[in-house]
């Protein structure tokens, strides 16, 4: 099942990142817009909104009967939407690294390609993502891992202890000092804390679902004035200093909002441009970070060669460059890629001698 808005919501939270990211190379830097330089916590929506769109697909099937099988079914099902483009683009940083493209000699050890081939390396082992928002897709697969004990306790009376655990990880990562641009950017790799946001957000997803059905809810939170109101207390909340964590705590209900998709919110998130900028969003999240570095290593090719007034021209082309490499890259790889992982489980097994199939 796909709700058209919750996919328009990733697909802007995407660019969002993005367009945070890129001034943070300095041939980049003048293009910094303020209205993104908190668009980190864009990813703890993403984890927030994967929970969520996890507990309408996935929930029920192992809540009601977690039988190894189930589960078996349900990570292998998530191994192939999200394996094969991290491969690729893993192998692609790999690449860059070797071949020194950055120019700060830098390697890789072996233990670092290891983990970032079986997704751990952001478990706190002290190991580097090699393709720097890949940390995010490791700290998921924890979540993944979890899901079904999380889907559990979501559907029984254990859903108010959840609710609490889930905001203390938060307040535990949001409250450890050591946030990058603010308490909730915290991705350093000999931490724990990283899967700990993820799990905090990855679970408040999980229990918002459960209050979908909910007739008050739906009552409250289906019309364009509440979409409005919540988005209001969003932006209000990123004026408090320091007030990230108010702004994660307030993602469960944004997504509440768009899953009943009132008018405004199918105008703004569904329609076919937001929508398709949803689809190729995950491979916008990871492909950006590499198009950034070699756009600015083309600029300051272009600078040394006393070619200067281009900048402007050069920041519009990557970003649409990247936006059309990363449509290839969902046709080309990521459909591609779970058809074959999901080949041999979609095959009809075969009978046994003697037994009907």
């Amino acid at each position: 099942m796909r709700v058209d808005s919750l996919t328009g919501v990733r697909g802007v939270a995407a660019m969002a990142v993005m367009l945070y990211h890129i001034p943070q190379q300095p041939a980049f830097a003048t293009f910094r817009m303020t209205l993104f330089d908190r668009a980190y916590l864009c990813v703890d929506l993403f984890f927030v909104l994967s929970g969520f769109v996890m507990a309408i697909g996935y929930r029920d099937m192992i809540a009601e009967r977690p039988i190894a099988a189930r589960c078996g079914a349900f990570l292998r099902q998530r191994l192939a939407r999200v394996f094969p483009l991290h491969l690729v683009v893993t192998l692609a940083f790999l690449l860059r690294a070797m071949v020194d493209m950055s120019g700060d000699g830098g390697r890789p050890g072996t233990f670092d390609v290891v983990a970032n081939l079986v997704m751990i390396q952001s478990w706190g082992l002290g190991t580097a993502a090699l393709a720097g928002n890949s940390w995010s897709v490791s700290t998921e697969w924890v979540a993944y891992l979890l899901f079904p004990l999380i889907a559990i306790g979501a559907a029984s009376r254990l859903r108010l202890a959840l609710v609490v655990g889930a905001v203390a990880l938060l307040a535990l990562v949001a409250l450890s000092g050591i946030g990058i641009q603010g308490p909730m950017d915290v991705v350093q790799r000999t931490s724990i804390l990283p899967v700990l946001r993820c799990l905090g957000g990855f679970t408040l997803g999980v229990v918002a679902y459960g209050f979908a059905d909910h007739p008050a809810v739906r009552a409250r939170l289906s019309g364009d004035r509440a979409f409005g109101i919540v988005c209001a207390m969003i932006a209000l909340a990123f004026l408090v200093p320091e007030g990230d964590l108010i702004v994660v705590l307030l993602l469960p209900v944004l997504i509440l909002c768009c899953f009943f998709e009132g008018r405004a919110v199918r105008a703004i998130l569904a329609n076919p441009v937001i929508l398709r900028l949803g689809v190729t969003s995950y491979s916008l999240y990871l492909w950006h970070p590499l198009f950034r570095d070699m756009g600015a290593w083309i600029v300051g090719m272009l600078h040394r060669a006393g070619v200067t007034q281009i900048d402007a021209v050069a920041y519009l082309l990557l970003i649409v460059g990247t936006l059309i490499f990363c449509e290839l890259s969902y046709r080309g790889i990521e459909v591609p890629g779970r058809r074959i992982l999901l080949w041999r489980a979609s095959r009809p097994l075969r009978p046994m001698a003697g037994v009907p199939a």
